[in-house]
C-alpha cells in the first residue's frame, strides 16, 4: 500500500516537473532567485541546511563532553553549557516542526556561535566556575 502512493506521489511530481519546466522559462525573472520559482517557499531552508544546524548542535555537544571528560572544565561549567545546549536542541525542534525560516536559521546559528564562545572562555578561565 505504502509503495503504491509512493509511486503515485513520484509520478504525479514528474509529470508537474515536466510541465512546469515549459512554463517555467517564460520571462519570469523570480525562478532564478526563489527555489522552485515560489517567492512563498523561498523562506523555509533546504533540508542540507536543516542537517547543518543539527550537526553543529551535536558537535557542540560532543565538544562540551570531550572538554569534561579532559578535565578542561568543571563539572559546573559543563552543566551549564549542556543545559544552553538543551535548551538550543528544544528551540530546534519547536521550530523544525513547521520547517525553519532564514530568521529561526539564523537565531539558532547566534545561539550556537554563542555557547561556542562560552565554552572557549571556559576553557580559558581555569576557575571552575560559570562565566
Amino acid at each position: 500500500m505504502r509503495k503504491t502512493i509512493i509511486a503515485a506521489a513520484l509520478s504525479t511530481m514528474l509529470a508537474a516537473g515536466f510541465a512546469g519546466t515549459a512554463s517555467a522559462h517564460v520571462g519570469n525573472r523570480d525562478n532564478d532567485r526563489y527555489p522552485g520559482g515560489n517567492r512563498a517557499e523561498a523562506s523555509y531552508l533546504t533540508p542540507a541546511r536543516n542537517a547543518d544546524i543539527r550537526r553543529d548542535i551535536y558537535s557542540l555537544d560532543a565538544r562540551i563532553d570531550r572538554a569534561r571528560a579532559n578535565r578542561v572544565i568543571s563539572h559546573q561549567e559543563a552543566l551549564g553549557l549542556r543545559r544552553d545546549v538543551r535548551d538550543i536542541q528544544q528551540t530546534y525542534t519547536r521550530y523544525a516542526n513547521r520547517g525553519l525560516t532564514v530568521t529561526e536559521h539564523r537565531t539558532l546559528e547566534r545561539r550556537v556561535a554563542a555557547v561556542n564562545s562560552r565554552l572557549h572562555s571556559e576553557k580559558r578561565d581555569r576557575d571552575g566556575r560559570r562565566y
